[in-house]
């Protein structure tokens, strides 16, 4: 197995322009798909992948001098043509392994960190008069409880370089300020985000930006669960705002990846449409997560890795037919502590009586008997998920009913402590 002291040798049998891939197997098969050949640079990498790759390098990848190192001598004899990666963490070092390298495309190392430290992406904002929401940097929970009161409450408390939620929180008043920074603080973090809180209607934007020019992928609404943490219960694609609206939200979007100076690269764009109109909440350099990803191949025709490989690349994403219209994006979460009880089949087996063109897709993240958590709950949130694909809504609220009635859920009720010592981590994305 090659170390960070032995780049691997060429192992694959493609004989195309080489990419590195910080991580990710469905990468690494998309390119070797397409012809290339791959570097696949990683901690540790399972033995199929290490056949697979051209270049295995197992190296630790928070050694950013030891993965430039590795790099640099594969370069001497096979140009590297860019470097890839789906994984928020690694997008930095992605951004920094283009400068080292001195590539001529992927994300830049300041636009890298514009998107993941999520204070700056609100200083670049409000730079270039972006519609945002009002930020403060706080340090500790007096600095927290300052700013709460300069912005005025509500506000959003949240880690500086976390996606999807994680330890977001909505404070009404100072007590609760107090125990969301606290709750950030503890985790390690030297400083968090105090954001304004922003309402209306949600939505989700897939884009991305290539020779300066701006495309959107994707528009969907999103349905997010009750304060304070917000989970997303949902998403349809595609979103039934209207025409001028989308106007906005592509104008808002544009401006915004312009800002923070990300190109040739993806974005997941998180907005709030206001009374004033369109304002980003929050910007991930990344595809959106999870079985999103199918959502979008059905409806748009784009298969988002691929499309984020080939924007790094600066070739012309591929674009297939749509399947189907609209989808619907189906989140499951529970209102109380229980352990949860369905018919595992389901996630496998033909749903009968359906009306979609294609079965839909059904995961959950919890075996049978195993134990769920409230909605709100810290440790809690979505514990799967279902994907419907159709031509319209009746259809898909139908076809929804029928899932819901081959995997015959049943909640059994436990006191909330004995389902947080029972409880395990569950890793699926929602």
């Amino acid at each position: 197995m090659p170390t960070a002291n032995q780049p691997g040798q060429a192992t694959g049998l493609s004989q195309g322009p080489l990419v590195a891939v910080l991580g990710g197997r469905r990468s690494l098969e998309i390119l070797k798909q397409l012809g290339y050949r791959v570097a696949l640079v990683n901690a540790e990498i399972p033995l199929e992948l290490t056949l697979l790759a051209d270049v295995p390098i197992e190296v630790d990848l928070g050694d950013w001098d030891a993965v430039v190192s590795q790099l640099l001598r594969v370069q001497r004899s096979t140009p590297v043509e860019a470097v890839v990666t789906q994984m928020d963490s690694l997008v930095p070092l992605a951004g920094y392994l283009r400068e080292q390298l001195h590539l001529s495309t992927g994300i830049s190392f300041k636009a890298a960190l514009n998107c993941r430290d999520k204070a700056r992406t609100r200083a670049a904002l409000e730079a270039a008069g972006v519609p945002s929401a009002a930020f403060r940097v706080v340090e500790s929970v007096e600095d927290a409880l300052a700013a709460a009161s300069l912005i005025g409450y509500p506000v959003i408390v949240k880690p500086r370089d976390a996606a999807s939620g994680a330890h977001l929180m909505l404070c009404r008043t100072a007590e609760e300020v107090k125990t969301a920074a606290a709750r950030i603080f503890e985790t390690g973090r030297s400083s968090a985000l105090l954001e304004e809180f922003l309402e209306g209607e949600e939505l989700v934007v897939f884009a991305y930006r290539s020779g300066g020019r701006t495309e959107l992928v994707s528009c969907l609404d999103v349905q997010v669960g009750p304060p304070p943490k917000f989970v997303k219960l949902g998403a349809q694609q595609p979103s039934r705002i209207s025409a001028q609206r989308l106007d906005a939200v592509r104008d808002v979007t544009e401006r915004c990846l312009a800002a923070l100076e990300l190109d040739n690269w993806v974005a997941t764009v998180q907005l709030m449409l206001t009374a004033s109109g369109p304002r980003i909440i929050e910007v991930n350099p990344r595809v959106p997560g999870g079985q999103m990803v199918e959502l979008i191949i059905e409806t748009t025709g784009f298969d988002p890795t691929r499309l984020s490989l080939e924007v790094a690349l600066g070739r012309v994403p591929f674009r297939d037919r749509p399947t189907v219209r609209q989808a619907w994006y189906r989140c499951l979460t529970f209102d109380q502590a229980g352990r949860l009880y369905y018919r595992a089949e389901a996630e496998t087996e033909p749903v009968p009586g359906l009306h979609g063109p294609r079965q839909p897709v059904v995961e959950l993240d919890v075996a049978p008997g195993e134990f769920v958590l409230p909605i709100n709950h810290p440790r809690g949130g979505v514990f799967g998920r279902i994907i419907l694909f159709g031509d319209s809504d009746e259809q898909l609220a139908h076809d929804f009913e029928r899932v819901l009635g081959a995997l015959s859920l049943r909640l059994e009720a436990v006191a909330e402590a004995d389902g947080e010592a029972a409880w395990r981590p569950h890793t699926k994305c929602c």
